[in-house]
Parts: structure tokens; sequence; C-alpha cells
């Protein structure tokens, strides 16, 4: 019956890159010029509210700047790139939501050091959908004075708020629309795993699962296990995410290190504790995720392979190789010769 409720429901609504963002942390926090910095909890906000009744939220935010701050708070849309993962919040209203969504204040004052605890209601109306996400966005009730530059800036934080309608008629279905690596041959590691989940559903899903590094796809012990969705990230209906793994357990292996300039660097790390992690020939990355479909887990797998070819230090082997054996062969022969020509008999002249 958990099951049969859970489909009817379908999963809290959620952004695929706004997870990725901001779910890790049960804080978000933004900072601008003017001191403006503002904290808030929930972020982002998550609810499943039912079709027909009214839903209590609550915000809580702090301001933790150095001066008085004149705030407002509205509903915005935004939009997810599926190819990028970029997200774009416009100046628009939420479709959908506007005429059912209020706030105890819209318009509010926080000091220095205090919290403020914003109310939000839904009246959420018998024939809504299933799931809506769109973010609130606080910001000064008055536009700053421009800097000395001219341009002026505008501070604002963006809360997203996921919410799923407990309606019936919910599916929740995903696929892997593929399972690739940077690349297929390496020098070093890491080696880079890019999954595309794709929701054909009308519900959010989030996957769970693993990635199993192997010698053979029909290895029983893997080399090592990552996580497929380390962060618990959602998809929303109708879009794709993009999930990445890096497998770096090797040696050497590149790290990204950032110059004093900013930019950033691949710098190869010989950490010579991890010798025996030494990384040659071919691989195998099998992916096992699964999703809950309002009755089960469902399992989806993909499997792409790769080699790492250090092909530099099995130039420098070869090389030596070579002139070992070079060596080797000159220190035989010379040894032969040598062997021959004391060996032959010697020749006595009569006299």
């Amino acid at each position: 019956m958990k099951g049969r409720h859970v489909l009817a429901g379908g999963i809290v609504a959620a952004s695929a890159v706004v997870i990725c963002i901001i779910a890790l942390s049960l804080h978000a926090k933004a900072a601008a010029p003017n001191s403006f910095s503002l904290v808030v909890t929930p972020s982002p906000i998550v609810a499943t509210a039912n079709p027909g009744q009214t839903t209590q939220l609550q915000l809580k935010i702090l301001n933790n700047g150095t001066q008085t701050e004149n705030l407002q708070i509205q509903p915005r849309s935004f939009s997810v790139s599926n190819t990028t993962g970029q997200i774009n919040i416009s100046d628009a209203s939420p479709l959908g939501v506007t005429n059912w969504i209020s706030f105890s204040a819209p318009k509010f004052t926080i000091a220095v050091g205090q919290w403020f605890t914003e109310n939000i209601r839904l009246a959420v109306p018998k024939d809504a959908g299933f799931s809506y996400s769109f973010a609130l966005v606080i910001n000064r009730q008055a536009n700053p004075q421009p800097t000395q530059s001219g341009r002026l800036i505008k501070a604002a934080l963006a809360v997203f708020t996921l919410l799923n309608i407990n309606q019936h008629g919910a599916t929740r279905q995903l696929s892997v629309s593929s399972f690739s690596v940077s690349k297929h041959i390496y020098e070093w590691l890491p080696a880079t795993f890019t999954i595309k989940f794709k929701n054909t559903g009308n519900s959010i899903v989030q996957p769970s699962g693993n990635i199993f590094i192997q010698r053979t796809a029909a290895a029983k012990t893997p080399i090592n296990v990552l996580p497929a969705n380390a962060g618990g990230g959602y998809i929303l209906p109708g879009t794709v995410r993009l999930f990445n793994s890096s497998w770096s357990n090797g040696f050497p292996v590149y790290q990204t290190v950032t110059t004093s300039a900013g930019a950033s660097q691949q710098h190869l790390t010989w950490n010579w504790s991890k010798l025996s992690s030494f990384r040659i020939g071919h691989y195998t990355a099998d992916l096992v995720a699964v999703y809950n479909n309002g009755l089960q887990d469902v399992p989806i797998q993909a499997q792409v392979s790769f080699w790492v070819i250090p092909w530099k230090i099995l130039i420098v082997v070869a090389i030596v190789g070579l002139l070992l054996l070079f060596g080797l062969w000159s220190l035989v022969r010379g040894v032969i010769r040598m062997f021959r020509r004391h060996s032959k008999p010697h020749r006595h002249k009569n006299r």
C-alpha cells in the first residue's frame, strides 16, 4: 500500500541541477557587495501537498551582513538546460503557482544578526498538476546606488522550492540515455565517467547506484566502487540530467592545481604510498543504478570499457630493456669469443 501511495503522489519534486548545487547543504548563503549576506534554511524547500488543501511552509532567514536589510520575497520561474545543466532564473512568475501561493510578509526587515521566519501558504487547487518547481527570490526592496564604475549591482538569493502534488495518475520511468568515459585511452588516471539519465515519466525520479571498476565484465570482485549519484539528485519529468564520477585511485595520478593567477592546471602527483595502485591495461566500468517506480526498485545497467596505458614509462622501460639486452648480448658474445680463443689447440713449429 505504501508503494501505491508513493506512486500516486510521485516523489518530492526537485531540479536536477538545483540539487547538485544546493541539496548537499542544509543552508544556502548569498554574498554580494554592500555587505549583503543572507543565510536561509531549509534550502531547497521540499514538500508534498494534497490537491484541494492548504499547506503551510516555513523559511527562516538570517541577516549575516553588517547592516539592517529591507527585503522582499517573490516567486520566480526558472529553467534548466538539458545540454549544459545551466540554471536560468527569469523575472516572470511561475505558471500555475502564482495564484495559490502567498507569504505572511512579502516585505520585511531584518536587523543584523537576527532571524526572520517567513510563512508560505500554498492553497493547492484540486486540478493541480503532479509537481512544481520554482524559485523564491529574496532581494532588497530598493535598488542600491551604482558603484564607482557606474555599474548597478543587485544582490539577491534564490531559494529553490520543490513541490510535489499528491495527485492520482503519477508515473515514474527512468532510462540511461548514455554512459560514457571521457577518453578511451588514458595515460594516467583519473578517468571521468558521465551518466545521462532521462526521465520519461510525469513524476520526479531519484536514481541511486554505483559504478564498478573491474578488469573484465565477468570479474567477481571490483577494483573500486564509485557513486553514481553522490548528491542524491532528482530528475524532473521530460528532462535529462548528467552525473559525473571520477576514478582517481591510481599511481601516479593527475590532480587539478590552481595557480596563483587563478588558472587550473593538471599536475602529475607521485604518491609512493600508493605504488600498489599502479594502473595499466584494459578496464571495464559497469553502471548499476536503481529507481523506485512506486511499487518496487527497478534496476538499470550500462557498461563502458577503456584502457590505461602509461606509454611514456613503457617507452623508457623498453629502451632500458633493450640496452640491458644489448649489454648482455655483448657480454655473452665476448665470453664466447674468449672461450673459443683459449680452446683452440696450439701449433708447434719443428726446428
